[in-house]
């Protein structure tokens, strides 16, 4: 069987975005197998067709064969779990949008998003702490280690980025839940 392998991130708030990565690589003939690290995909080779990819959020371990059951019994396929994410895909139908989705209501999905957001958030909390440290202890170095210097603008940089990035997520799962709270009423006008 044929292989590719892609290198591609995504975000823990980007899942909708990964969904229509792995729903574009199905079309083009290429069957999503599995995920490793932070960005390797692997792809198997297979007949072009319209699947529905579903990412599902859940924390707690409890019960995961019924979990995946409960989806499979819906007519999902599991395909993996990557730390707390199950993928799932089926065949895409035409009679229901509702048939394309693993939710089964708005206020489910909203659940799931705010789970990912509060993650999320915990993360940026957990970095406040070491930053604010770190920049403390960087304003009352005295400067006389060229090689200590580097070591912390270097620490300064990476705890930074991980915070932005975590920023960035939890103001796009924001997004995201206040447009399925409150979505835009389409022109009646027309």
């Amino acid at each position: 069987m044929e292989m590719k392998i892609m290198r591609k991130f995504f975000g823990l708030a980007d899942f909708l975005d990964e969904q229509r990565f792995l729903e574009a690589q199905h079309r083009n003939g290429w069957k999503f197998v599995k995920f490793q690290g932070v960005i390797k995909y692997t792809f198997e080779r297979c007949e072009p067709e319209e699947y529905v990819y579903q990412l599902d959020y859940k924390e707690d371990e409890k019960d995961e064969e019924q979990y995946i059951q409960m989806f499979i019994d819906c007519g999902w396929e599991y395909i993996m779990k990557f730390q707390t994410w199950y993928y799932f895909r089926k065949l895409k139908t035409i009679v229901s949008h509702q048939d394309n989705e693993i939710f089964s209501d708005k206020e489910s999905r909203i659940d799931m998003i705010k789970k990912v957001m509060w993650k999320n958030l915990l993360i940026c909390g957990l970095l406040v702490l070491p930053l604010y440290l770190y920049l403390t202890r960087a304003i009352q170095f005295d400067g006389k280690d060229s090689m200590y210097i580097g070591i912390m603008i270097f620490y300064g940089f990476v705890m930074m980025g991980i915070l932005s990035l975590n920023v960035r997520n939890v103001i796009k799962l924001n997004k995201l839940i206040h447009e399925l709270e409150y979505p835009i009423e389409e022109d009646r006008h027309l």
